[in-house]
Formats: structure tokens, sequence, C-alpha cells
């Protein structure tokens, strides 16, 4: 699956430099295990790659994967032209299409992850960060025990961090966030009721490792050359001008929240389920309704892009046609033909029609003004029932219609948002519903909207677009919601 370290791939400073430390000492190896725990914060090794000249061509191939932020599916291509030219056989997982995928699948997100941690443990330290907050990484099939440690908040130096800063396994996405107060550490997704129990050192007899961490990975990947790669960085930095110099150490000092990098546009509705499953948007691959402009599809394949890399979303199952997604589940998804788009949690799907990718009016104008005009009323009447408070004041300067409207003609747009605020709220279930306690009694779904009034899930859908429409449509959102919107979104860290 994508995560922080492949989906946010625009490479920074730090991660290619301790990448790059590595690469002076390419060891050959049987298994995978030959090096062990912090001996890889300064050697590159591909386990069963014992040829100098095959170690140094894959060392480069993940080099460029880091340093450039090039996608998995160009790491396979180079993959496949190293062992092809250098005629290396044998290696676990050759001979198979799925055997070639996992491993390097393998290759590719270990090196990204284990780099970016180490990258991003010298930003820590550099910056001087009184907490650490642990952040789970969204997995679709996450361990208990690193979910048990999303939100915790420890000081920088606490003993926890040697042994479990993430990743903390295979395939674990797991990071870790600096803050320089608790209420900075809370702002980011920290959680002062997350505490270790008293055990949390207690070695496990079937890894030698403590629970909840894989073997060979209880170390803090990075840990050991933190002092060389701020040296390093520092060592550039004193080469340039004092403004550029001036930049680069605040960028240290208080490191920039992750940008979201360009997607390529497709060209072509089958190179847009392409790009779905490439980007690690969704896991597998679907086509999109025919008879659609292939601009409202790039439209929805960025917006999802863009929400996936901000509100840290996991891979759904598939994205596209609605009609083709519930035929492959054999007739057991039945969406309501009345939908434009719509996201299935049990199935971790998200489909869409011809109307939800068109940019024509959803209604004809008279029909619409005629309804504008039932709304209003409507709207007037519950108002009046409200007591004076954030909400009415918030709902009297509501205009009573859906959400997606008020994006003008950028429909396909508002309805990705939208179906992505169901994906969010479902991803955050507990949270979510907390934060929206009295929702329908306070009266916060008369400042939304129309549809959001329906019930709870679509209040919280329609609030989503409004939060990403911007801060001058906040005002409309349920104040404690607003917070998780804020508090969920990457680019407030």
């Amino acid at each position: 699956m994508a995560d922080l370290a492949t989906s946010f791939r625009k490479p920074f400073k730090e991660q290619v430099a301790a990448f790059r430390l590595r690469l002076g000492n390419q060891v050959p190896t049987a298994k995978w295990d030959d090096l062990w725990k912090a001996q890889h914060d300064r050697a590159f090794m591909v386990a069963g790659a014992a040829k100098a000249d095959l170690l140094a061509d894959l060392a480069k191939a993940v080099e460029k994967a880091i340093a450039e932020g090039t996608s998995l599916e160009e790491f396979r291509r180079d993959f496949r032209k190293i062992v092809e030219q250098r005629g290396w056989h044998g290696w676990t997982g050759e001979g198979t299409k799925k055997g070639e995928a996992w491993r390097t699948r393998i290759i590719y997100q270990t090196n990204m992850r284990t780099s970016y941690a180490a990258g991003r443990h010298a930003q820590l330290v550099e910056g001087g960060f009184k907490y650490w907050v642990y952040r789970h990484g969204g997995s679709i099939e996450p361990r208990e025990q690193h979910l048990a440690w999303d939100g915790l908040i420890l000081p920088a130096d606490h003993p926890f961090w040697a042994t479990h800063y993430p990743p903390n396994g295979w395939g674990c996405s797991c990071y870790v966030i600096g803050a320089r107060s608790i209420r900075g550490a809370r702002r980011v997704g920290g959680n002062p009721n997350v505490t270790l129990p008293e055990n949390w050192r207690d070695l496990s007899p079937k890894t030698g490792e403590p629970d909840g961490i894989d073997r060979g990975w209880g170390y803090a990947p990075g840990g050991s050359v933190v002092e060389e790669v701020r040296k390093q960085i520092r060592r550039k930095a004193g080469a340039l001008p004092e403004g550029l110099f001036t930049a680069l150490t605040e960028d240290a000092a208080d490191p920039p929240s992750p940008s979201v990098p360009p997607l390529r546009p497709a060209t072509s509705l089958k190179d847009a389920a392409v790009l779905v499953v490439e980007s690690g948007l969704a896991e597998k691959q679907v086509a999109w309704p025919g008879k659609v402009k292939l601009d409202a599809v790039n439209e929805v394949v960025q917006t999802l892009w863009e929400l996936k890399n901000r509100f840290d979303m996991v891979p759904l199952q598939a994205v596209g046609s609605a009609k083709v997604i519930a035929t492959a589940t054999g007739g057991r998804l039945k969406p309501s033909p009345n939908a434009s788009a719509w996201y299935a949690p049990g199935y971790k799907v998200m489909g869409w029609n011809r109307v939800g990718l068109s940019r024509e009016p959803w209604y004809a104008p008279e029909a619409q003004a005629k309804r504008l005009e039932t709304w209003a009323t409507e709207h007037a009447k519950a108002i009046a029932k409200l007591p004076d408070g954030p909400a009415r004041r918030a709902a009297e300067r509501a205009t009573w219609q859906h959400t997606v409207v008020i994006g003008g003609d950028d429909y396909p747009r508002s309805v990705a948002i939208h179906e992505t605020g169901h994906q969010f709220h479902f991803s955050h279930w507990e949270a979510v519903n907390a934060a929206i306690e009295g929702w329908d009694r306070d009266g916060w779904n008369f400042a939304v909207s129309i549809y959001g009034s329906t019930n709870f899930k679509e209040f919280v859908a329609e609030s989503f677009v409004l939060y990403m429409l911007g801060p001058e449509y906040h005002a409309r959102i349920k104040p404690e919601l607003l917070t998780l919107f804020k508090a969920r979104d990457r680019r407030n860290v």
C-alpha cells in the first residue's frame, strides 16, 4: 500500500542524506538478517544479491526512487532491467508476476520507509522538539499494538524511542511528529490518554523484540547516524549564500508539512484506471464509466490524490464505475441507482456513475429555483425555533442547498470531496461521532446543507465539503468537528 513515505514522494534533504550514507558500504548478503538492526543505517543490501555489480545497480535504482521520488512501478521497471542484464536468478519471488510484485514492493517500501524515518529522525533532533508523537500510518490491516500507540506523546529522550521509533516491522507505515508543547502535540494527533503499560519493555519469546515489533525491527532507523546527517546538511548549507543558509536551517528547525506532489494526468479512461492503482489510491483496477469526459475523471483522481495525502487516507479497494464495482461483488453490493457516487465502507470502494462525472447542472434552472424557494421557507422556520448561539448565527448565514452546488460547475471535485468525507468518517468513527454529538439537537444541521440535515453520515460528509471549500465556510461547521478536520489535515502540521 502507499503510505507517508511513498504517497508523499517529494524527497527531502535529510532523507536523501541518510540513504546516501549507506551507499559507501554495499554489502553482499545471502538472507535478510545478514545485517542486523542499526547496521542498516550505514550499509546497503538486497537479500540474495551477492555480486558487486548487481548490488551497485540495485543501489542506484533505489537511490533514484528516493532522490527523485519515482513511483513503485518505475522502480519495478528498473528492477526487471537490472536482473535481466546481470543475469540474476534464484531471487525470492522470481518466476511469477505475484512474486515479483511482492519482492519489488518489499525492496522499494522498506528503503523508502527506513530512509524517511532516518531523515525525519534527524529533523526532529535538529528542530529540538520537546515531545514526539507516535502516529499510526492507517494500514488496511493494522497491527493492534501499533493502533494502541497511535497518539502516544512522550519526551524526545524517552527510552521508548530507542526501540519503538517506527517503522516497527515489514510494511509498517507508522511515523513520528514533533511538538513543542502538549497543546501542540494534541494539535498533530497526540492523545494524552494514550499511555505505556508497565511491561512495554518485555520481550516476546518468538521475536526477541517488545510486543508489536517484528524480529529485527527493535531499533530506531537512522538513530545511529543522526549526527552525521545533521553535519552533512550543515556542511552543504555552509557553502550557500547567507539567505539560502538561513532558509535551510529554519526548515530543519521547524520541518514543513509534506506538500502534495502533482500526479500525472491520465491520457485516456483506460489509463485513468491504471493511474488509480499506480498512485496507490486503490488496490484493484476498475474501469470508469464510458462516454464521460476525461477531464472530469482526471479531476476526480487528482482530488482523491490530494485528499489521500492531506488526510492520510488508506487506499481503497477500488475506485471507478459503480456498475462495474457492484457487478464485481456478485450482487452483494447494491448502491442506490439515484446516487451520482457512493462510498461503501464494508467493501472500501468508491463507485461513480455518469451524473457524478458530469459538469452539467443536475437540475433544470427553473426546478432548482423552485427547490431553493421551498427550502428557504423550511430553513427559516427551523432557524426560528433555535436558541440564540453560534449554531443559529451560522445557520442564518447559510444558503440552504447541497454543498456540491456551491463550487459552481466543479461538480466532480465536490462529489469526490463529499465521498471522501464518508471515508474519513468511517476511518475515524469514534472520534468523529464524539465530535458531532448533538449535531441535530443544537442546530448545526441547519448550518450545513439540506442534504447534511438528513442523517449524521451526510452531516459529516457535507461538513467535509465545507471544510475543503475554504475558511469562509468554516463558521458553518460544528466547532468540535472543525477541530478534528484541522487536526487530521497534514497542511496544518
